[in-house]
C-alpha cells in the first residue's frame, strides 16, 4: 500500500466470490462482413470532440471549486462526505448521477487536489474527467496532465466501495502515479494500493481490497488468470455461495486463494498502447510441457538449425515478411529428405519422420530468417547470470518479461544464439486483452493518440473516442518527410541533423524502430564526438531519468519508441531559447498514431519545437509492406520525382501495415472467443 496506511475494514473470504459472479454473461460472436463494416463506420461516426455541454459543465465545476477555497478543513470534509454518501446511494440503487451531483462531486475533488498537491486543474483536465466518467477514451495531448485528470472519475467510482483498477503500461508508472495521487485520494476518504511484480499473493489481495488499485495492465490480467486456475471450473452463483458458507473457515479453500474481488471499474492510461497494441498477443500462463530441456531436446533443435542453414532462399523455401511466415518449396522438401537421409550425417533417428522434421526445420528457418536479434528479441543475462532470449515488444520497445514464442520457435531461436534450449511450456490459462477488459462493468481510457483507432476501440470495447482540446495552442512545427534511397544515407543525415541542432544547444530526441537502429545511431553520433543517452530494451531501468533529462539544452536522447513512456519531457529555459525540442524520427512507424506519440513529445503545453521524419526505400516497413512496383519506380526516378514517390510509398506501406496489425488483433480475439466458448460448452 502506498504510504503505509492500514486498511480500515477487513474483507471476508466470501468476498472472493466476486470472480465467479463477475464472469462475462454474454459472449458475442466475432463480427464479419457487413456487420464488421458497419461497426467500423459507427466507430468513426461516434468519435468526436468535446461538446459545449461538457465545456460548460467543466467551467461550472471549477467555479464551484473556487467557492470552496475559503472553507475550513472540517467544512470541506462535510462536503466530501455528503458527495461520497450520495454517490454510494446512487450506485446501490443503480440510478444515474445527475449534473448537479456530478458537479458537486467533481468540485470537492478539484479542491482536494489543490489542497493536497498544490495543482489547480485546468478546464481541459476537468473536460477529460467528464469524458472518462461517460465511459469513453479521452484523447489528451502529451503533457496535459492525464494522471491527475484520472483522480476525479476514479474517486467517484471508488466511493461505491466496489474497487477501481487504474491500469498503465508498467510497474514504475503505476507506483509513480499512485504516489502522486495518494494524498488527494486520502483527502477524499479513499485508500490507495499499487501492484508490483514481486508481491506475494497476500500482498496482492490486500492491494485489491483497497478502494483504488494502480497497476500495470499485465499485473491485473495475470492475477485474473491465476485466480482462474485457483477457482473451480465455471462455478454457478448458488453453488459458489453454498460452497463458501460451508468452507468459511477453510484457509485452503479457493475463496481464500484468489486475489481479485471482481472487475467493477477500470481506467486505462495509455489506452491505445494497452487496449490496441498489447491486444495483438493474448495473455497466457504456461506450465512446463514435460518434454524437458535435456540432451534430446537440445539435439533436436540443433539438428533443425543445422539443416535449415543448408537450404537456399527462394529455391528451397519462401519467406514472406508481410505475413511473417516461411514455407518449404517442392525442391526444399526434396533437399531436406536428402540431407536427413545422408548416411554421413549424424542425425538422431527422430529425423527419419518427414512430417516432424519439416515442422522443426520450418521453425528453424523462421528463427533464422524472420526473427532478428536486437529487433524482435535481445540476448541478456538473467538473474542467475545465464544468457537468455527475451522478446521485445515492437510497439513499445520494451521487453516482454516471461513471454515465450510457442510451438518450439523460442527454443529454435535460443539454439540459433548458441544457448541451451529452455523447457517448452503448455498453456494452462489464457485470455485476450479484448475479452478481459470487456468484462469490466465500467471501462474508460485516456491516451494522446486514440483518434486513428476509434473504429477498433468502438468495435472491440464499445468505447468512443473524444478529443479534448489542449490548454495552450500547439506551437510545434512539423516538417515534410526527408527521403533517401538507402538506409546509410538516411542515418548519416539524421546524425548530421543532430549535430547541427546540438551545436546551437537545441535538445534532440531521436526515435528509432529497433534496438539495433538505436545503437547504430549512437555509434554514428560518437564518431562525430557527440554523447547521447540511449533508451531501449537494454536500458529500461534508467527510463524515467533518461526521459526527464531529454529537455535540457544540448541533450541528445535516442529512444526505440515513445509509446506509453508516461514521463513528460520538460524544457529548461535555455532549451526554449534554442528552439525547443527537436524530434527526429529515423523512419515512419507501422501506425500513424505511433508517429504522433513520438512527435507529441515536442510542443508540450504550448512549448516551441520541431519534428521531422527521415525515410528511405530500404526501411523495414517499406520493404515489408510497400508495393514492389512502386518501390522500384521510386528507386529509378530522378530526385524530385523520387522524393514524391517515396512519400506516396511510405503512406501506402503504413496503411497496409496498420491493416495487417489490425487483422492480427482481430485474430487474437477470434481465437480467444473460440477457446472460451469451447471451455463453457465442456463445463456444462
Amino acid at each position: 500500500m502506498v504510504g503505509g496506511a492500514p486498511s480500515v475494514r477487513a474483507t471476508p473470504a466470501a468476498d472472493r466470490l466476486w470472480p465467479a459472479l463477475a464472469r462475462e454473461e454474454r459472449r458475442e460472436e466475432t463480427l464479419e462482413g457487413l456487420d464488421l463494416f458497419a461497426a467500423n463506420l459507427q466507430g468513426r461516426v461516434t468519435r468526436r470532440r468535446v461538446n459545449q455541454h461538457e465545456r460548460d459543465l467543466a467551467l461550472a465545476i471549477l467555479d464551484a471549486a473556487r467557492a470552496m477555497r475559503d472553507l475550513t478543513e472540517a467544512s470541506l470534509d462535510e462536503r466530501i462526505e455528503a458527495a461520497r454518501q450520495h454517490a454510494h446511494r446512487i450506485a446501490r440503487t443503480n440510478s444515474k448521477l445527475d449534473s448537479d451531483a456530478l458537479r458537486e462531486a467533481y468540485a470537492v475533488g478539484v479542491e482536494a487536489i489543490r489542497r493536497t498537491t498544490g495543482l489547480t486543474l485546468y478546464p481541459e483536465q476537468v473536460m477529460g474527467a467528464l469524458v472518462l466518467r461517460g465511459g469513453a477514451v479521452a484523447e489528451m495531448a502529451t503533457g496535459e496532465g492525464k494522471t491527475i485528470t484520472a483522480v476525479l472519475p476514479a474517486a467517484l467510482a471508488g466511493w461505491t466501495g466496489r474497487g477501481v483498477h487504474v491500469a498503465t503500461v508498467n510497474d514504475y508508472l503505476a507506483k509513480r502515479d499512485a504516489q502522486l495521487c495518494e494524498a488527494a485520494y486520502r483527502r477524499l476518504g479513499l485508500r490507495v494500493g499499487v501492484l508490483q511484480e514481486n508481491m506475494k499473493k497476500a500482498e496482492r489481495r490486500a492491494q485489491y481490497d483497497l478502494d483504488i488499485t494502480y497497476g500495470a495492465d499485465k499485473q491485473f490480467i495475470f492475477d485474473f488468470l491465476r485466480d482462474r486456475l485457483d477457482q473451480p471450473l465455471a462455478p454457478s452463483i448458488a453453488a459458489s455461495v453454498l460452497d463458501a458458507v460451508t468452507h468459511a473457515d477453510d484457509t485452503d479453500h479457493w475463496t481464500g486463494k484468489v486475489v481479485q474481488r471482481g472487475l467493477h471499474a477500470a481506467i486505462v492510461d495509455e489506452a491505445d498502447s494497452v487496449l490496441i497494441d498489447e491486444a495483438a498477443t493474448p495473455a497466457i500462463i504456461a506450465l512446463p510441457a514435460g518434454d524437458g530441456a535435456g540432451a534430446d531436446s537440445a539435439e533436436r533443435y540443433a539438428a533443425g538449425i543445422e539443416l535449415a542453414r543448408e537450404l537456399e532462399p527462394d529455391r528451397h523455401y519462401k519467406a514472406d515478411t508481410r505475413t511473417h511466415r516461411v514455407s518449404l518449396t517442392r525442391a526444399g522438401h526434396e533437399r531436406l529428405a536428402e540431407l536427413a537421409n545422408d548416411p554421413n550425417r549424424d542425425l538422431p533417428s527422430f529425423w527419419a519422420g518427414p512430417r516432424r522434421r519439416e515442422e522443426l526445420v520450418s521453425q528453424a528457418l523462421s528463427a533464422l530468417v524472420l526473427h532478428r536479434r536486437d529487433d524482435d528479441y535481445i540476448v541478456r543475462p538473467n538473474k542467475d547470470g545465464k544468457r537468455e532470449v527475451v522478446i521485445v515488444d515492437r510497439s513499445t520497445g520494451r521487453v516482454l518479461e516471461g513471454r515465450q514464442w510457442q510451438l518450439g520457435l523460442h527454443q529454435a531461436v535460443e539454439v540459433k544464439e548458441g544457448l541451451d534450449p529452455s523447457e517448452r511450456r503448455h498453456t494452462a490459462a489464457r485470455v485476450s486483452y479484448q475479452r478481459y477488459f470487456a468484462r469490466y462493468k465500467s471501462l474508460a481510457g485516456m491516451t494522446g493518440t486514440g483518434w486513428e483507432v476509434a473504429p477498433e476501440l468502438w468495435r472491440t470495447y464499445g468505447l468512443r473516442v473524444v478529443r479534448v482540446p489542449t490548454h495552450r495552442p500547439i506551437a510545434r512545427v512539423e516538417r515534410p518527410d526527408r527521403t533517401f534511397v538507402s538506409e546509410d544515407e538516411k542515418f548519416d543525415a539524421v546524425a548530421e541533423a543532430t549535430r547541427r541542432a546540438h551545436d546551437k544547444s537545441q535538445p534532440v530526441l531521436v526515435g528509432s524502430r529497433s534496438v539495433h537502429d538505436s545503437e547504430r545511431l549512437a555509434g554514428l553520433l560518437a564518431e562525430r564526438g557527440l554523447q547521447c543517452k540511449v533508451l531501449n530494451a537494454r536500458h529500461e531501468a534508467e527510463e524515467a531519468a533518461i526521459v526527464e533529462g531529454a529537455g535540457r539544452a544540448g541533450a541528445i536522447t535516442v529512444a526505440t519508441s515513445m509509446a506509453g513512456r508516461g514521463t513528460d519531457i520538460k524544457l529548461d529555459e535555455d532549451a526554449r531559447e534554442a528552439g525547443g525540442l527537436l524530434v527526429l524520427a529515423v523512419e515512419r512507424n507501422h501506425e500513424r498514431r505511433v508517429d504522433r506519440q513520438l512527435f507529441g513529445r515536442s510542443g508540450r503545453q504550448g512549448d516551441v519545437g520541431e519534428a521531422v521524419a527521415f525515410v528511405s526505400l530500404d526501411d523495414e516497413m517499406v520493404v515489408r509492406y510497400g508495393l514492389p512496383p512502386l518501390r522500384w519506380l521510386a528507386r529509378v526516378s530522378p530526385a524530385p520525382m523520387r522524393s514524391m514517390l517515396t512519400r506516396v510509398l511510405v503512406r501506402q506501406a503504413q496503411r497496409a501495415a496498420t491493416r495487417r496489425w489490425m487483422l492480427i488483433r482481430e485474430e487474437a480475439g477470434r481465437i480467444d472467443a473460440w477457446v472460451d466458448l469451447a471451455f463453457h460448452q465442456r463445463s456444462r
